[in-house]
């Protein structure tokens, strides 16, 4: 008498988790799958980034399974060479790195005309279309533009991604090429509970700068880094130094003492500690908050004062008729500036239409200079400015870079620091990464 035919393996998505249902007992599952009822009947659950682990555990022992996700025919893909029309050379050799790693992993360095490129050869490749995640709703204009031309049609890119996460439940089944722009940019909470819903086997992070603690963090749910690409010397740099007006000293000097007093008791109690443990210590202890307002309000006053204003000024003038971006601490600079010198302010009060339309005369030439504390940041194109004031504030390394980046390679980029402040030590700090070491110019 024949034994009964063993059931097909059957992959279901439910609610941002995956199911497997008549796992042969035979297979270990992956580590994360288990079981939701008894055995042997009942089915495996687990995250759904664990999908293509699942698969793969099949494929090794040559089970035929069910994959009832039914998104597209990215599994025959995944064993082609990834190839496409007019292949840029920046990124043609990414696309090589990609298929080798299962089409799973980060990619630092590229620019963003080789981003879109590069995810446009991807969907060609594996007849997908991608679902993008980006952070900032300038980013997600731009891609939403480039969509057609990219071979992205269907292309959906959320603008928030808290609200990726919570719609990924959702909207899990219905890709199977996730690409997340600038992940460095994003809560690492709710990124990696988008990835976790997610059931895509294709998975590319496109970042600009990363650390080996980041790649740990990401490697779960996009995967390992696969590709760096080096970039060369951009614009000049120009350090603008100015003394705090008298009428601001007082308030900043007194911001600081209160700031010093606490930090330097943290930093003899935890002399191994830094600046950002003394931050999460202050958040929970009623006592050193004081000291973490006056760091703030300290920092404040030193971004913006009427020193500042001037040579704002004095740079907007000299360079008049050239493709402009002034990077304000806040919207009340950019608003002051707005006023004064008739430059239209980004910020996120301005309905996004208008914003949009703004963005686009920048683009287009006829609309010379732009002024806003954060949305500049991703949304203008990289490269596309001839210059830029970084007005200065508490602004870090990765937001400082991906201002300089909006500058052409032959532009000018002006740092306006404060003298006698922590805006000094902190630019120093960030310009010498840079490969030119900046030009200092004090103003008397």
């Amino acid at each position: 008498m024949q034994d009964a035919p063993q059931p097909r393996p059957r992959l279901q998505f439910r609610a941002g988790r995956i199911l497997a249902f008549d796992w042969p007992a035979a297979v270990r599952p992956p580590l994360g799958m288990q079981p939701i009822e008894a055995p042997p009947a009942g089915p495996l659950a687990g995250p759904a980034r664990l999908r293509w682990r699942l698969r793969a555990a099949l494929h090794a022992v040559g089970i035929p399974y069910l994959d009832t996700l039914g998104i597209g025919t990215i599994g025959a893909a995944l064993d082609e060479r990834a190839k496409a029309p007019n292949a840029d050379p920046n990124w043609s050799a990414t696309l090589l790195a990609l298929r080798q790693a299962g089409y799973r992993g980060l990619v630092q360095g590229l620019g963003d005309a080789a981003r879109l490129g590069l995810v446009g050869a991807l969907a060609h490749a594996l007849h997908q279309t991608a679902l993008v995640a980006v952070a900032d709703s300038a980013v997600e204009y731009r891609w939403q533009r480039a969509a057609a031309a990219a071979g992205l049609a269907d292309v959906v890119t959320p603008a928030r991604i808290t609200g990726l996460a919570r719609d990924m439940h959702w909207l899990g089944a219905r890709h199977d090429l996730l690409v997340v722009d600038t992940p460095e940019a994003m809560p690492h909470g709710a990124l990696a509970q988008a990835c976790d819903a997610s059931a895509a086997l294709a998975r590319v992070g496109l970042v600009t700068r990363i650390d080996s603690s980041s790649a740990a963090r990401w490697a779960t749910g996009i995967g390992p880094l696969v590709t760096t690409l080096e970039r060369r010397a951009g614009a000049d740099h120009v350090e603008l130094r100015t003394a705090l007006p008298d009428e601001v000293r007082a308030g900043y000097e007194a911001a600081w003492h209160t700031f010093l007093a606490a930090f330097d008791r943290f930093a003899a109690a935890r002399p191994n500690a830094g600046f950002g443990t003394f931050v999460q210590q202050a958040r929970d202890d009623p006592m050193q908050r004081p000291a973490l307002r006056a760091w703030h309000e300290a920092v404040r006053l030193a971004a913006w004062h009427a020193h500042k204003a001037a040579m704002v000024a004095e740079l907007l003038q000299r360079h008049r008729g050239r493709r402009t971006l002034v990077f304000t601490p806040d919207r009340r600079a950019a608003y002051e500036l707005a006023g004064r010198h008739l430059i239209p302010a980004i910020t996120a009060e301005i309905p996004r239409a208008e914003r949009q339309a703004m963005l686009d005369a920048f683009h287009r030439g006829s609309l010379p200079a732009l002024a806003g504390p954060r949305l500049l940041d991703l949304g203008i194109a990289e490269g596309t400015a001839d210059v830029a004031i970084l007005v200065g504030g508490g602004y870090g390394r990765d937001q400082r870079d991906a201002r300089v980046r909006r500058v052409r390679r032959d532009g000018l980029v002006y740092e306006l620091t404060t003298l006698d402040t922590v805006e000094v030590s902190r630019a120093h700090r960030w310009r010498s990464r840079d490969v030119a070491a900046a030009r200092a110019v004090h103003d008397r």
